[in-house]
């Protein structure tokens, strides 16, 4: 009989044994799965996680972190997958996991300005703050009905360790702007690829700096590229940015808005290539920029015909716009945000002081009769004009 129990106990855990073994995969599936839920901080969800344990990888699918109280969308970000490679940071998942080599595949990056300023990514603290979860768990307290999700038992830097780079990879990206117009004024990157680098505290609870480079194709147009390197202070009191934007053959008219209140001109049309750079230090701009401009048609706006304007008249900026098949424009921007003042830069500056050497030698032309009647004074008026041309043109 006992022999028979021994038997049949034996039996079972050689039954169980081999369950287990077979099965040890789905069961640490569900108990790394379960860890990973648990340390996630509510404001982010995730519909499927997916271990390969034998290679130390993880992939997550359905990946969003909410958006901030006020805006449209639902989400700030969505990510159609995440792959990354993981580390035991001792002998159970219990105690941790570091993270590496992530990579975002399809994400959705929604970015809004509201009309008052505020924009959705730096008003993400109040959703990451660890002190409005208290006040979400005061106002669900008072309804004894409302779903709650388990605290977790300690913060979620200590069950993952994050990295500061993450690679993205045929990503999009949507700026929806309420601030120039009274309508949604919306500008789209797609085939986004790009290095985004986050520094977060040491709650992972707000973004400390936040840094990208890449490139994408404007309304999904790869004739039209745009390349960047960006850097972000999103604690700073004031927008703390710097902006370096590469342009290729861009429809400038997506721009229009960020443009028209300072131009003298209305355009129709046009296309630009060139350098942008957009400097924010607590809510002072430095800009300096070099475009060409193609394919451009315009008018000159009601009431600016006689105007003065960038340290010009609008008139010469006109005949400059309209002497050449490509523009090489450059400008610089300074001073406080809401009151910038606009400069010149040294090609359109050298550009305009040509014209206006040019008109003084027509003016001498036809003083003395034309280029056919000269005489010694004219002769040498103008070998002064020619040598001041030379000048300027190796300035």
């Amino acid at each position: 009989m006992i022999r028979r129990f021994l038997l049949s106990v034996f039996v079972f855990l050689v039954i169980a044994g081999a369950a287990v073994f077979i099965y040890r995969y789905q069961i640490l599936q569900y108990s790394a799965e379960t860890f990973m839920r648990r340390a996630l901080p509510d404001y982010i969800s995730i519909e499927r996680i997916n271990f390969d344990f034998p290679n130390s990888k993880v992939t997550l699918g359905g990946f969003r972190i909410l958006n901030a109280p006020d805006f449209s969308s639902k989400y700030s970000v969505e990510i159609g997958e995440i792959s990354c490679r993981y580390r035991l940071m001792g002998k159970l998942f219990l105690d941790g996991i570091e993270i590496f080599d992530p990579i975002f595949t399809k994400p959705l990056i929604n970015i809004e300005r509201q009309r008052d300023g505020r924009v959705n990514l730096v008003e993400l603290g109040k959703i990451t703050d660890p002190s409005s979860k208290k006040r979400a768990a005061d106002a669900g307290a008072k309804n004894e009905t409302a779903p709650s999700k388990p605290e977790p038992s300690r913060k979620t830097s200590d069950a993952i360790k994050l990295p500061d780079t993450f690679n993205i990879k045929e990503g999009s990206i949507i700026f929806t702007d309420r601030m120039p117009y009274s309508r949604p004024h919306v500008i789209t990157f797609y085939n986004v690829n790009a290095k985004l680098i986050l520094k977060l505290d040491s709650s992972y609870s707000s973004v400390i700096d936040m840094a990208s480079t890449g490139e994408g194709d404007l309304d999904n147009d790869k004739t039209q590229k745009i390349r960047w390197n960006i850097s972000l202070k999103p604690a700073a009191p004031k927008l703390t940015m710097s902006n370096r934007f590469e342009v290729s053959n861009i429809n400038m008219l997506v721009l229009e808005p960020y443009y028209d209140t300072y131009s003298p001109f209305k355009f129709q049309s046009g296309y630009v290539s060139g350098t942008l750079i957009f400097d924010f230090d607590n809510g002072n701009i430095g800009s300096t920029n070099e475009i060409h401009m193609n394919k451009v048609k315009f008018s000159v706006k009601e009431g600016y015909e006689n105007a003065e304007f960038w340290q010009t008249t609008v008139q010469d900026l006109t005949k400059y716009f309209t002497s050449f098949g490509e523009i090489v424009f450059d400008f610089k921007i300074k001073g406080d945000m809401n009151n910038p003042q606009f400069y010149l830069g040294p090609i359109s500056k050298q550009a305009l002081t040509m014209m206006a050497i040019d008109k003084v030698s027509a003016i001498i032309q036809e003083a003395a009769g034309g280029p056919k009647n000269p005489t010694p004074e004219t002769d040498k008026t103008q070998a002064y004009i020619d040598l001041i041309k030379e000048f300027m043109k190796k300035k």
